[in-house]
């Protein structure tokens, strides 16, 4: 193989894991709890509709 592959894969598995991380961080960010508890909530909610 030739270097220049190495380096590349190097590369792709460090712009995957700063990826990782910051989704992660975006996603346990305080802004999102509301958002996240009304999805969370969606199905026990009751519709009303349904026979």
């Amino acid at each position: 193989m030739n270097d220049l592959w190495g380096h590349f894969v190097g590369a792709l598995i460090v712009l995957m894991t700063l990826t990782f991380i910051a989704t992660w961080i975006w996603l346990w960010h305080s802004g999102h709890k509301d958002k996240f508890d009304a999805l969370a909530r969606l199905p026990m909610e009751d519709d009303g509709d349904k026979p």
